[in-house]
């Protein structure tokens, strides 16, 4: 027996509006926590309160472990490599722990006053502010000041460091904002524009901008190299802090007014807005990954953790290195088979999928000029429009070092004229694999035998040729031999030629991973890692550039597989490109029949083939014909449309009798 267990279908869910207690994912209790710090390589989060800091598991409320001799943490952050955490103190000093012990492991001092706020420049150097006045420039591993800068005359607020190393930023109640140069820390611009205490500053991560924050209830870009403003978002209240996500998509405030809000900078507009929140919000942290941020409020005893995954912010898990020069990798896995950067297609709409890869991190996907989101693993998905004749691709990817990789190549649109297909000169192939003796499985009975007739049956009766047929039978049906040989016709198959492929044995479906299987030979019961994925067997057919593709299986298979498109008629459907599968049922158990004799669904099958009378049989009419015998002798329901993978152009694989 063997047991069709896949779903029918896959359901997407559409949201067409989120709130903000919807994206609330978790609270973690502290007492007055007064700042907020993700490690870079995403793994912790440092949550000061009044007299410890607590490094806890990003994600989660669970301690990594308590940092002591701490009070009055005012402000923190992770070094480069995130093996140190520094605390902005207010005794006056700077607190440096080592990371995960969170062992002390020098203080540094040199304020007089609270220190207010710090960042790091490099993985040697830091810079903090204090109540002071003083701007101070830290060596971190020699623990000295190398040098101070007191040129505000008022007290200082804010304070932000370029990822790049260059620049230092700071402001506060004197209205303006001082640029300077982070080797020497000697003001280099003065921006001014606001009319109220500058409490909050932002760089971008290509550090070519510069975000401000004001009690004049305004948010200010700046460019860097001109010092000109480029934008402003005005505001209800305070703006406590500012954020840039970490792809530069986006620009998160921290409000008075008991808000968060989030700014799509591409478009100018609110992307989001969280607003459960009795106070006001004083500061905020994006996990690198872009797929949650925390918050804490004024009077509050808690953190709050906060799902962002709708903004699709592309993850960038490291800080700037020189030493990498290295451009990333781009792989593109939709449109298959693109040889000499050019591949032919036939609609209005084509899927670009793929991947980048950068051990540094990416901070920048664009498909043809359009930002496209990376997902966590590093894949993409973007459709684009075509125009007849050809229409060129270009896929360019920054890392964080800028570093710039470009792939380009074209899509050719043309009509469906099927001039290129001539089927008297086409080479059929046929793969047949047929199970009986299963090594760890039930045995079948007629699995080999199906198969075996199916192979005679086509090479007496219409155009396969012995030399192009492969029949693979018990052990050498191995997990391996199948997806080899299936492979081997990647290369093997011209686009001129086509392919038909016949499974007859058991099947599987996984339920965890809402994944059907075919399985091998040597597969043992209940490993799942022995099988062979239909979505393996999807991604090969995908990628063999036949004129038509025809997939039988008497075994699981399931709807989830096939498309609903339309075909053509029989005196021309052959000319288009086709993906067809045909299956013994949906999601019942299909019998294997008496033994010495042929399964239900085979019995069909050659019954059609060798009692057809016509010169041509298109496969839609062997479909018909199978799903109609089946039902009359059995409870199954065959299933036969084409498959959901790309290639199929609308057409369907002719059966020509031999003369």
């Amino acid at each position: 027996m063997k047991k069709l267990t896949l779903p029918l279908a896959l359901v997407t869910l559409l949201s067409t509006g989120l709130f903000s207690q919807d994206l609330l994912k978790a609270t973690v209790k502290i007492k007055s926590p007064q700042a907020l710090a993700y490690s870079g390589d995403s793994k912790y989060l440092a949550a000061a309160a009044p007299s410890e800091v607590q490094l806890l598991n990003a994600g989660s409320d669970t301690k990594a472990t308590t940092l002591t001799n701490s009070r009055g943490v005012n402000g923190m952050a992770f070094s480069i490599d995130n093996a140190m955490l520094a605390a902005a103190c207010a005794d006056g000093t700077i607190k440096l722990w080592t990371i995960p012990d969170g062992k002390l492991s020098a203080t540094l001092k040199g304020h007089v006053g609270a220190v207010l706020s710090l960042r790091f420049i490099n993985s040697n150097n830091l810079v903090s502010i204090g109540d002071d006045k003083a701007v101070n420039f830290w060596d971190v591993k020699a623990g000295t000041l190398l040098f101070s800068k007191k040129d505000h005359l008022k007290s200082i607020r804010g304070l932000d460091a370029s990822l790049d190393g260059k620049w230092v930023a700071t402001a506060g109640a004197d209205k303006e904002i001082l640029l300077r140069d982070a080797s020497n820390g000697n003001v280099v611009k003065k921006l001014q524009a606001h009319e109220g205490w500058v409490r909050s500053l932002a760089f971008s991560p290509d550090s070519k901008t510069l975000a401000s924050g004001g009690d004049d209830k305004k948010i200010i870009l700046w460019e860097i190299e001109s010092g000109k403003q480029v934008k402003q978002f005005p505001q209800r209240g305070w703006i406590y802090d500012l954020e840039f996500s970490n792809d530069g998509k986006y620009l998160f405030a921290a409000l008075e007014k008991n808000a968060v809000e989030v700014y799509d900078l591409n478009t100018n507009l609110p992307a989001l807005k969280l607003d459960n929140f009795a106070t006001p919000v004083l500061a905020l942290a994006i996990s690198p990954g872009g797929k949650e941020i925390v918050t804490i409020q004024e009077f509050v005893n808690e953190s709050k953790y906060w799902n962002i995954e709708s903004l699709n912010i592309s993850p960038v898990f490291r800080f700037k290195d020189k030493k990498d020069i290295t451009p990333p990798q781009i792989f593109v896995s939709n449109p298959p088979n693109i040889q000499d950067n050019q591949v032919r297609y036939s609609k209005d709409l084509i899927d670009i999928t793929g991947s980048v890869i950068d051990e540094s991190g990416v901070r920048r996907l664009r498909v043809n000029g359009i930002e496209t989101p990376i997902k966590t693993n590093g894949n993409f998905f973007i459709k684009l429009p075509l125009s007849m004749g050809d229409n060129f691709v270009t896929i360019e990817v920054t890392d964080v070092n800028d570093n710039i990789a470009l792939k380009k190549f074209s899509i050719l649109r043309k009509d469906l004229d099927g001039s290129d297909y001539d089927a008297s000169k086409a080479k059929n192939y046929l793969l047949v694999v047929g199970i009986n003796n299963y090594e760890y499985w039930p045995h079948l009975n007629n699995a080999v035998k199906d198969a075996n007739d199916l192979a005679g049956t086509l090479m007496g009766l219409y155009n396969f040729d012995f030399s192009n047929v492969t029949v693979l039978r018990d052990e050498q049906a191995t997990r391996s031999n199948i997806y080899k040989t299936l492979r081997n016709y990647i290369s093997q198959v011209a686009p001129a030629d086509n392919l038909v492929i016949y499974f007859s044995g058991h099947g599987h479906f996984d339920e965890l991973l809402n994944e059907g299987y075919w399985i091998p030979y040597e597969a043992h019961v209940n490993e799942e890692g022995d099988y062979l994925p239909n979505s393996s067997i999807l991604k090969i057919i995908e990628s063999i550039n036949s004129q038509h593709t025809f997939l039988v299986a008497d075994a699981c298979f399931s709807g989830s597989l096939f498309g609903e498109q339309k075909r053509g008629y029989a005196e021309n459907v052959e000319k288009y490109k086709s993906r067809w599968g045909l299956a013994s049922g949906r999601l019942e158990t299909v019998s294997d029949g008496a033994q010495g004799t042929n399964s239900p669904f085979a019995t069909q099958v050659l019954k059609f083939l060798k009692e057809n009378k016509k010169d041509r049989v298109t496969v839609s009419e062997l479909i018909q014909a199978v799903k109609l015998g089946v039902a009359e002798v059995t409870n199954q329901t065959p299933i036969g449309n084409p498959l959901k993978v790309t290639g199929d152009e609308g057409g369907e694989f002719v059966f020509y009798k031999k003369k």
